[in-house]
């Protein structure tokens, strides 16, 4: 199963808009990915997080709310 991380913070408005829209896509694959949510007030990270939402999917980081065909290209070319 591949990992799809999603850094938010519970100020942050537009993480529950990339939640969902990744939750979306994710759903499209039958479980062949897994949505990982780290809320950035309650866990450290090795990853300097500047902008929120950040999506880490692979070894790739996006920054903001990403279109789902954004995703769908993400998913396979990591």
């Amino acid at each position: 199963m591949n990992e799809i991380i999603l850094f938010t913070s519970n100020e942050c408005l537009y993480c529950s808009i990339a939640k969902k829209k990744l939750e979306e896509v994710i759903d499209e694959y039958g479980g062949l990915f897994e949505l990982k949510l780290k809320n950035i007030e309650q866990e450290s990270s090795e990853t300097p997080i500047t902008v929120l939402p950040t999506v880490i999917i692979g070894r790739k980081k996006f920054e903001g709310v990403l279109e789902k065909d954004q995703i769908h290209t993400a998913l396979f070319s990591s």
